[in-house]
């Protein structure tokens, strides 16, 4: 049977991961198990009476597919009788919690519905849901097809599509984010159309995902079922912990941060994924700053609706789970290669595009040198998870990305704009030549440090490594410390002082 199904993979066909899969294998799996036999089933609780409930206990439904799909499932539906009693052991529900449930089989007086006399129920991980399918998670190959025949934008932009579904590791030493994703697109001159473009087009994907990873105000949808003459209201699973945002409404494209004020929490804390298209540039808005992929747009971008990918949405979702077991955690002590690559990805910015781009890495702008290099460690793990590991490969794709970025932010921005922002930056760091290419030295050497201090060792041979001498760099370390640039919270331990 395996031989077959990659055969069939091979042919261009791969099985759905549909309801009616799911209610088909629950009922094989609770239908070949005899009465009286203790198992153990998983599934989504719906607080609601069956028919003909007795009086002597609680008896709720069990669902083998999520309430949301429950309308989806057309030709095949199933369902578990809970008993729960007062020896019940019952952890903390509510309607459409995806629980495992631990009991006896018995039979129960209504149609062919089988009943389970619960000795344990417990909230399970929402994520168990769609991993118990991992052998139907698409290749890499495969999601990227579905996305390309979906979107037609540059290779990066469609490939930042995909690191944005495939969210990010948590990566120890970078902020306490969790493992959402922001995918953002600004107009470039005169080019809103591209950026409504690529707002339809994430608007598309979005409708496809599961209501359960959808992140919505709504705590509360509902469902029906005619078989059993019942409507069901249900919230989301506590365990959920992944979620995806588009902007519903043409109008928050507009705002410095394209998402509503309730969900600002999920985006600055990134505890979801945000595909967020902006009208307007601004290098100091959170959209940007944020951002693992803040796209500048100078083309729209194409899109249709793809049957494969309507079909295969399921099984994008059993990919996603899969690969975030698989690349949970980054670890920034241990990316010595990544840190040094960053460093001269900066300095050959710097040399070709001058103060205007250091303009762009002061605090709060899109570039910040500190918040850039934990971001782009993120970008890095969502790489990773697309690729199945992390390979050393995927630093140069990762700077490729970046040098995009780059390039269009500092071609596209209004040229009042680049004025404001190098007045901005002679402010920031004084007129003393010396005194700023030393500053911007120390601030790339803190950015990449864990700790966000830096050794004076360090900052003295690093100057030196940059044609300063010895004499000459401890001169200008004691003068950044006495102007108030950077100070010396420990001994032998610098820090920058920001404005």
């Amino acid at each position: 049977m395996e031989e077959l199904m990659e055969l069939l993979r091979l042919g261009g066909y791969r099985e759905a991961l549909t309801p009616e899969k799911r209610v088909k294998d629950f009922l094989m799996e609770v239908q070949r198990k005899p009465n009286g036999e203790e198992v153990e089933v998983r599934g989504f609780v719906l607080l609601r009476k069956p028919p003909n409930a007795p009086e002597d206990a609680l008896y709720y439904i069990l669902s083998p597919v999520a309430p949301s799909e429950i309308g989806k499932a057309k030709k095949l539906r199933a369902y578990l009788v809970l008993r729960i009693d007062e020896n019940t052991k019952v952890g903390k529900l509510h309607p459409g919690e995806y629980v495992v449930a631990r009991g006896i089989l018995d039979v129960y007086p209504f149609g062919n519905l089988r009943l389970l006399r619960v000795r344990e129920i417990q909230p399970e991980r929402y994520s168990e849901y769609w991993k118990q399918y991992a052998e139907l998670a698409l290749s890499r190959c495969e999601l990227e097809d579905l996305i390309e025949k979906t979107v037609y934008a540059n290779y990066e932009v469609e490939r930042a599509v995909i690191y944005t579904l495939l969210n990010a590791p948590l990566v120890l030493g970078a902020e306490y984010w969790q493992g959402g994703v922001a995918f953002s697109t600004f107009a470039g001159l005169s080019k809103k159309r591209a950026v409504l473009s690529m707002w339809e087009a994430l608007k598309y994907i979005h409708s496809l995902l599961p209501w359960e990873v959808k992140l919505r105000r709504e705590k509360w949808s509902e469902a029906e079922d005619d078989f059993l003459g019942l409507d069901f209201k249900f919230s989301k699973p506590s365990t959920a912990d992944l979620s995806y945002y588009v902007p519903y409404n043409r109008s928050i494209l507009g705002r410095e941060v394209p998402v509503p004020k309730w969900a600002l929490g999920h985006f600055e804390e990134k505890r979801a994924s945000f595909m967020t298209p902006r009208l307007r540039m601004n290098p100091g808005d959170e959209a940007a700053a944020l951002s693992e992929t803040p796209f500048v747009l100078t083309e729209e971008v194409g899109y249709e609706r793809n049957p494969e990918l309507e079909r295969l949405m399921p099984n994008v979702i059993a990919t996603v789970f899969t690969a975030m077991e698989r690349l949970s955690v980054l670890n920034l002590l241990e990316m010595e290669d990544y840190r040094n690559r960053f460093e001269a990805f900066v300095m050959r910015n710097r040399l070709e595009h001058g103060e205007l781009f250091d303009a762009l890495t002061i605090s709060g702008k899109v570039f910040n040198i500190n918040l850039r290099y934990r971001l782009g460690a993120r970008l890095l793990g969502s790489m990773a998870r697309f690729e199945g590991k992390l390979k050393r490969g995927l630093i140069s794709d990762l700077l490729g990305v970046y040098q995009e970025i780059v390039d269009t932010w500092i071609n596209e921005l209004p040229g009042d704009e680049k004025v404001r922002l190098l007045k901005e930056y002679e402010r920031y760091v004084g007129t003393s030549r010396l005194a700023e290419i030393s500053l911007r030295i120390f601030s790339d050497l803190e950015s990449t440090s864990i700790d966000g201090s830096v050794s004076k060792e360090e900052f003295k041979k690093t100057l030196v490594e940059y044609g300063f001498t010895e004499g000459h760099a401890s001169r200008i370390i004691g003068e950044l410390i006495r102007e108030g640039y950077i100070y010396e919270p420990s001994p032998g331990r610098l820090k920058l002082i920001r404005w």
